[in-house]
Formats: C-alpha cells, sequence, structure tokens
C-alpha cells in the first residue's frame, strides 16, 4: 500500500469513527428523573416511570430526588436531570423566565395527572380554630423549593388581615420536616403539599396530631385573586384522612411529567409511548398513579408538550388542530 493509500485509509477511519462517536452521542440510553424528597408520592411515581423506561425501553433511567418542583426546574436549567415531576405552577414559571427563575428554562410537557393540594394544617391541641388564632403562633410557611407556599400564606394573611410581624412564619426545605415538627410540637401550624390520601397527612391524621384550617368559600376565592393563575380551588372530601368529617378546601395544582426541551424528538418519543403504552402497569405503583391518564395529559396545557409528545399524540390521533393552535399560542 502506497502511501497515498494508506492516508485515504486513514481518513475514511477517521471518518467512520467520528459518526460512530456522534450516533451513540445523540442516542440516549440513560435518563435521570428528577424529583421531591424520598418517600413522597412524586418520587415514587419517578420509580415508576424510571422502572418503565428501563423495562420496556431499555433506556436505564434514575429517580433522583433532587427536592421541590421549583428545584427540579433548576435541576433541568442546570442539566443535572433529563426528566422530572413538578407542579404546573413552578413548570410554568420556569418556562416564562418568571421569578424565583431568572431566566427561561427549557421545560416541555409530556403527561398530566393528579393534582397537588395545597393544604393548611393545624396542630391538635395548638389552639387555633380560625385563620386569625394564628397570631402569636408559630406556622411553617414558606419553602424556597416551593414559592407558592409564601404566597399562601402572604394571601391568608392579607385576606384575615393578620398582620405578618405578629406571627412567626418559618421555612422548611422539605415535607419530612414540617411533618416532624408537627410530631415534635415545635410549630403550630403547617401550609403543606401533598396529593390526596398522602401518608404523612394518613399518619399524622391517625395519631391525632392534626386538624385542617377551615377556609370558606368566600375568603377561599379572595385568596385564589391574590395568587398566581396555576392554583385552582378544590374540595378535599370529607373521610380523605382520619378524623377528617367534613369536606375541606384546599388548593390545587396540576402534576406534571416534564421533559427538558433538549432532549431530542426520538427520545421525547419513546418516553411517552413508554407511559402511555404500559400506562396500566403504571397505575399499579401508587393508588394516585391512576390519575395520570391521556384525557388528562391533553386538558388544558399550561406549557408547551415535547416535540416527541406530540409525535405519539398525533400516532394515536388525539392530536386535533385546536390542541395544534393551543401550542402554538403557548410556544409564543
Amino acid at each position: 500500500m502506497n502511501r497515498a493509500t494508506r492516508l485515504s485509509a486513514m481518513l475514511a477511519a477517521a471518518c467512520l469513527t467520528a459518526v460512530v462517536v456522534s450516533g451513540s452521542a445523540s442516542a440516549q440510553t440513560a435518563l435521570r428523573v428528577g424529583t421531591s424528597s424520598s418517600g413522597s408520592i412524586f418520587y415514587t411515581l419517578a420509580v415508576g416511570l424510571s422502572t418503565l423506561l428501563t423495562k420496556h425501553a431499555g433506556i436505564a433511567a434514575t429517580a433522583e430526588p433532587v427536592g421541590g418542583s421549583a428545584a427540579n426546574m433548576f435541576a433541568i436549567g442546570a442539566d443535572k436531570v433529563d426528566l422530572a415531576i413538578s407542579n404546573a405552577y413552578s413548570a410554568y414559571d420556569a418556562y416564562r423566565g418568571v421569578a424565583p427563575f431568572k431566566q427561561k428554562i427549557g421545560v416541555t410537557l409530556f403527561a398530566q395527572g393528579a393534582p397537588s393540594f395545597r393544604q393548611i394544617i393545624v396542630r391538635v391541641g395548638s389552639g387555633i380554630e380560625k385563620p386569625e388564632d394564628l397570631v402569636g403562633r408559630t406556622i411553617i410557611g414558606r419553602r424556597p423549593a416551593l414559592p407558592e407556599v409564601g404566597l399562601i400564606t402572604e394571601a391568608l394573611f392579607k385576606v384575615y388581615k393578620i398582620d405578618p410581624s405578629k406571627v412567626k412564619v418559618v421555612s422548611t426545605t422539605n415535607t419530612g420536616e414540617a411533618v416532624n415538627a408537627i410530631k415534635g410540637d415545635t410549630v403550630d401550624a403547617v401550609v403543606i403539599p401533598g396529593s390526596a390520601g398522602a401518608s404523612y397527612l394518613q399518619s399524622l391524621g391517625r395519631d391525632g396530631k392534626i386538624k385542617f384550617l377551615e377556609i370558606p368559600d368566600d375568603k377561599m376565592k379572595e385568596m385564589l385573586a391574590l395568587l398566581p393563575k396555576s392554583l385552582a380551588l378544590s374540595k378535599l372530601p370529607a373521610k380523605t384522612y382520619p378524623g377528617q368529617d367534613n369536606a375541606v378546601n384546599v388548593f390545587s395544582l396540576p402534576s406534571y411529567m416534564v421533559a427538558a426541551s433538549r432532549l431530542s424528538e426520538d427520545t421525547g418519543y419513546k418516553v411517552t409511548k413508554t407511559l402511555f403504552d404500559n400506562i396500566g402497569e403504571f397505575h399499579n405503583f401508587h393508588g394516585v398513579a391512576k390519575q395520570w391518564t391521556l384525557k388528562e395529559t391533553l386538558n388544558d396545557p399550561k406549557i408547551p408538550f415535547h416535540p416527541g409528545a406530540v409525535r405519539y399524540f398525533k400516532e394515536k390521533k388525539l392530536w386535533t388542530p385546536e390542541m395544534e393552535k393551543e401550542q402554538a399560542g403557548l410556544k409564543s
């Protein structure tokens, strides 16, 4: 082989290597699923999604407990996770670049499910029967990873004309801290997240440690007017928790499964297809998982769908001209 022939062969081999490396780099063989603290419902759902992706799509997926919804949006922006489970409020603010996000974060939707509630509980024995009784008491009313917790606290004070300086408002980083504070009698009230039937609220109810702060419809509507549009009013049915004899007004947020917009269309399609083609199996991971359906997913999204999800919905003949128009509006 002469020098020219050897050189041509070397160049061809180099080009082939580049193609192979490039192809393997674009193929998504592992995914990180960001979620809230271990033991939470979101964490259980993330484990379920990871299991399906590993089992049915050949994608080595792992559930990673980053923190609350806002923390997971920051993690997507920092390329620390690829997928995440979040509430609609944080996903919407991240997509739009609204505080606490200083710039827009590339998040896109691929599934929507059970609402996550924001309820106000009080410790039995605290003497709190109505919101005005919070004066002189301690309430966990802020959480950096869930900005809406602080906004609900502020709205409560404003509607009931409670002087914030006369209430000790403390912050926690996760739900476990709030639960332990109630158990240890170190706080009197908590603005706490959780889907209907959350295990930690079940446990506190069984132990006779909590009751729900009841706020009438008119006051809830006044509070809602002060809160982000992604929040809505809901009622927690009576007997959802031990000792809860009446339906209770709560704020609700849709729960989202989101994908980083940097993920390829093929990867987004595989994720969406794997979830919904095996949705019965997913429903077995938690009772709340049954509320994650195609019908719920396509209902009133607040952020655009990932292109791969759109491809799947079109394949299933579920994507309509109205949805296409809505998608374009969300992108604008």
